[in-house]
């Protein structure tokens, strides 16, 4: 069990303790009805990469919170002691650490986002992790892994449910994860425009499985349904109770007014179409935060002055909370708090005390918040803690997360299945650029700098501040809640020139002794500036420092690791050897749907005929864009990807793959598959992509296929434009596939024999010819081809959607 910390009870010096009914500016208090946005279930895209985000020209301006007004001076502060920082350590070493201390069990960079200019210092990250099953979200960018966060596959919220968006309203930007673990279920909250106003929170609700799948089912919560229509909800949160999901959101009213609402949303009506849900609203205090991991009764915290906070008890039979008035240690709060980093950036200049972190551990409440420097006569600005007696809601002590050097900001708080509580947070300034930090708060308390960063923040051009925030999340790690999920970033490396390529991280970390075991996080931070830890150097015993001071090994030592992890390249020679290796050539027609992808099924006079329900539109092609067809929803009884459909298996689905298609686009890479077809990657204007298949022309390959003149016109377009200049002897082989030489950084050792061309001699046949693929010149072309929806499995630039593709393509013209 725990170790209760000790309890000091306030007298009534510390300020008076008032429990009242309280009151909403927002009459009457309502039960609301929340209906499902647009459609019952969306489909999602997982992406490679995060898509750049085009920012609106106009995306809503940031609202400042008026000024908390002054509170009296308490008679008591916090004496909690600087927290001793030191850096992740490695794997062996977590092993062997005492199991009271604090170590991290997995720490992985989604550098992706960084890197497309998608995450922003401003970056707001949140997550929430069961079993495998791992869920992010930052402002602009969303990720999904089904590997327990080690990898990740990139959602573009701007556009995964456009088709439900209220006329004139588009994404911006907050976004907020978490888990219900009582059904299983992910939610992801999701912020919206206009910019004037009457915009709207987005709840996107699904299952495990279904999260690895992308389908999503969502409701809308707007201003008339909390009854404050023209206002703009802002910062939004979700914590979840015993049977109740609440989501909190400030609410602005003109320039000068900032209220708060609460919504509690039942477990029980969350797969339905419609939920009942009750509200709480004020206009009174601002930024509400409800205490994660609280029971039948939520407790919700906003700050009433600068010495006191309003503590809401709502019971789930009740209809309104009641409030009580704690007092606090004073603290010193405004809009900005003054820290410069090591580079001379200011780094808090949109920094305010709004209440970042809330938790119950037991009967304990924890609510933080950020305050500026001269709060407890500290020299810079800190994390303050309330630490809240939730049966008699009085003050047990006031806690500080402070450093003596830096400055300690945004923190969020979650508990784990021993009640001890969690932390995430930032800290820079002095020595010290913007870094992450996890730690645990009770009984004994360590801290873990989780990664440094490399430099401050530029000035905000429109603004001129430094500016960063605006909140963090940590969770328990699901299912048996021993570690906790949390999530950072920093800015890494020389920078781009602008603020959106910081790398967001996800972490669990947890005591030494409990939970899962660690698994090796990469190269973690060792000597962080300003004193956190001894300076490592390469090959010693602690984690590799610093990238920049190691060398690239030689071949011999390349060819070595590249062999114990399975991968193996084959040299591509021209001559012939007794022993040589001859890659697979394409002699097999495929199987899967195989008579719908080549023309030879019942249906396949329907194609290109345009009759719908009985009206004969004519026969004709249809134009369309890769958005539009990646966007199209599969038939509901073959609604998944991933499977195959045996009904199917001769049979179109109509009118996708009854309609003749064109669409405009890049090429961007090509391979020759195993069953003989060129598969073309076909990029829209957005980025996103969908393939293109051109079979074998020959009766072997596609049988009495009606189009088979057009098949061979479409292959000659592609052979003339990319086959014809490509040399086999430039590729090598890894598994059954040729790929270019410069796929591979080790020269392979074994010869093959090779073709002189990857065409076939005249008069031979076209399946006589070895797989390969590769990157091609950005091309423009307009395609033609009829629409198909085949399975899932990873395929090169595939619509992780729908998997819609253009099978067979009927004719190419360059544009």
């Amino acid at each position: 069990m725990p170790r209760k910390p000790s309890r000091k009870r306030p007298t009534t010096k510390r300020g008076a303790r008032a429990t009242r009914a309280a009151p909403s500016a927002v009459t009457p208090l309502a039960t609301i009805r929340l209906g499902a946005a647009a459609k019952r279930s969306f489909a999602v895209r997982h992406l490679p990469i995060p898509p750049k985000f085009d920012k609106p020209k106009r995306i809503h301006p940031r609202r400042v919170l008026p000024f908390i007004r002054e509170g009296l001076e308490r008679q008591f502060h916090s004496t909690t002691r600087s927290a001793t920082l030191r850096t992740a350590k490695t794997l062996a070493e977590a092993i062997a650490m005492p199991a009271e201390d604090v170590v991290l069990k997995l720490d992985t960079e989604l550098v992706q986002a960084g890197q497309q200019q998608t995450a922003s210092n401003v970056g707001e990250p949140s997550a929430a992790r069961s079993g495998d099953v791992v869920f992010y979200t930052g402002n602009w960018y969303a990720a999904m892994s089904a590997d327990g966060g080690k990898s990740f596959k990139y959602i573009d919220p701007a556009t995964a449910f456009a088709a439900a968006d209220p006329p004139d309203s588009h994404f911006c930007c907050d976004q907020v994860v978490n888990y219900i673990p009582a059904i299983d279920t992910f939610v992801w909250l999701l912020q919206y425009g206009p910019d004037t106003g009457d915009n709207i929170q987005r709840l996107a609700f699904a299952k495990s499985d279904d999260v690895v799948r992308g389908r999503w089912h969502l409701f809308d919560v707007t201003t008339a349904m909390l009854g404050v229509p023209g206002a703009f909800l802002d910062f939004p949160d979700l914590a979840v109770g015993a049977n109740h999901l609440y989501l909190t959101t400030n609410i602005f009213q003109g320039t000068d007014q900032a209220g708060s609402g609460v919504v509690r949303i039942p477990f029980d009506e969350i797969g339905s179409g419609a939920i009942t849900a009750k509200r709480y609203v004020s206009m009174e205090l601002q930024s509400f935060r409800v205490a994660q991991n609280c029971g039948e009764t939520a407790y919700f915290a906003a700050h009433r002055d600068t010495s006191t906070l309003a503590v809401y008890a709502w019971n789930g039979n009740d209809d309104s909370p009641t409030e009580t008035a704690v007092g606090v240690a004073r603290w010193i709060g405004g809009n900005g708090y003054q820290s410069r980093t090591p580079d001379g950036r200011r780094w808090l200049d949109r920094a305010d005390p709004r209440i970042t972190g809330a938790t119950m551990a037991g009967k304990e409440l924890w609510f933080a918040w950020s305050v500026d420097r001269g709060s407890n006569q500290r020299p810079n600005p800190f994390v303050q803690i309330a630490h809240i007696d939730a049966s008699n809601l009085t003050l047990i002590d006031n806690i500080n997360v402070f450093d003596v050097d830096s400055a300690t900001a945004y923190a969020a708080l979650g508990t784990n299945a021993d009640s001890e509580v969690g932390i995430s947070y930032m800290i820079g300034g002095g020595p010290r650029h913007p870094s992450h930090a996890v730690g645990i708060l009770t009984n004994t308390r360590r801290d873990v700098i989780v990664a440094a960063g490399d430099r401050g923040p530029l000035l905000d051009p429109q603004t001129g501040k430094g500016e960063w925030g605006d909140f963090l999340a940590v969770r328990p790690l699901f299912p048996d809640r021993k570690d906790f999920v949390a999530t950072g970033y920093t800015m890494k490396g020389p920078g781009d020139g602008s603020n959106r390529d910081a790398t967001p991280r996800l972490v669990v970390f947890g005591r030494a002794g409990t939970g899962a075991a660690p698994v090796s996080p990469g190269p973690a931070p060792v000597g962080v500036p300003g004193g956190a830890g001894p300076v490592v150097q390469p090959g010693g015993p602690g984690p590799i420092p610093d990238v920049n001071a190691l060398s690239v090994l030689g071949t011999a030592a390349a060819t070595a690791v590249k062999r114990a992890a399975g991968i193996v390249a084959t040299l591509a020679a021209p001559r012939a050897q007794p022993a040589a290796l001859a890659p697979e050539l394409a002699t097999k027609p495929g199987v899967e749907r195989w008579p719908v992808k080549t023309g030879q099924d019942p249906d396949v006079a329907l194609v290109g005929k345009n009759v719908l329900a009985g009206t004969d539109l004519g026969p004709g092609i249809i134009p369309a864009t890769v958005e539009e067809l990646i966007s199209a929803p599969r038939p509901p009884d073959m609604a998944d990807p991933l499977e195959l459909y045996e009904p199917y298996q001769a049979r179109r689905a109509g009118p996708v793959e009854t309609t003749i298609w064109r669409v405009e686009g890049t090429i961007t890479a090509m391979k020759l598959e195993s069953d003989g077809d060129y598969h073309l990657v076909l990029q829209g204007a957005s980025g996103e992509t969908m393939i293109g298949e051109i079979p074998t022309p020959t009766p072997a390959f596609v049988g009495t296929c009606p189009w088979i003149g057009n098949i061979k016109d479409a292959r000659k377009a592609v052979d003339d434009k990319f086959v014809s200049h490509l040399a086999p002897q430039a590729f090598v082989l890894m598994g059954n596939q040729l790929v270019p030489r410069d796929a591979v950084t080790v020269p392979p050792t074994t010869p093959m024999t090779m073709a002189r061309s990857f065409l076939p001699p005249p008069g031979a046949e076209a399946s006589n010819v070895q797989p390969f693929k590769t990157q091609v010149p950005p091309t423009r072309a307009r395609i033609t081809g009829v629409g198909f929806f085949d399975k899932v499995h990873g395929q090169m630039g595939v619509s992780q959607a729908n998997g819609i593709e253009l099978h067979p393509v009927l004719r190419i013209e360059w544009i």
